[in-house]
């Protein structure tokens, strides 16, 4: 496209947007490898969030992924993670055995089912904050979590 044209004033806010968009860089996006350790039981799922930054850390995921925990191996399952953004990421992987859709707490808050974090991060008195979970995606690798 011609980058002259682009720029030209009496193309109409439609015909600049396709310009914007065109002139952009593509964006890219990664896949990646989600082993989780520490598997006790077969029932429920194992689930998996993906965070990108501290201010929607274990709030809003910016997208997931689950495997029937009765796929697991000797305690472990693998979840495949597809067109994650690239940079720093964080994850929290929980093993929901009743089904639910949620992990489970106590009256004092503590959770009650299987959870776990990148990094194998741990919070004092909580969870981990988004920096002591946040790792740097590369395409193709395998993070490992472990399970509490």
């Amino acid at each position: 496209m011609n980058t002259r044209k682009c720029m030209s004033a009496t193309w109409t806010a439609f015909s600049g947007l396709a310009c914007v968009l065109a002139l952009a860089a593509p964006a890219r996006a990664l896949d990646l490898e989600v082993e989780v350790t520490g598997l006790t039981q077969t029932e429920g799922r194992v689930m998996v969030g993906v965070f990108t930054d501290a201010g929607t850390w274990l709030k809003k995921a910016v997208t997931g992924g689950s495997v029937e925990a009765g796929l697991q191996k000797e305690g472990r399952v693998l979840i495949k993670l597809q067109d994650l953004p690239e940079g720093s990421l964080a994850l929290s992987v929980f093993h929901d055995v009743n089904g639910n859709g949620k992990l489970d707490s106590n009256a004092m808050g503590m959770p009650k089912e299987p959870y776990g974090f990148s990094n194998n991060a741990a919070g004092m008195f909580g969870p981990p904050k988004f920096e002591k979970a946040q790792f740097e995606a590369k395409a193709g690798a395998r993070v490992t979590v472990q399970l509490n």
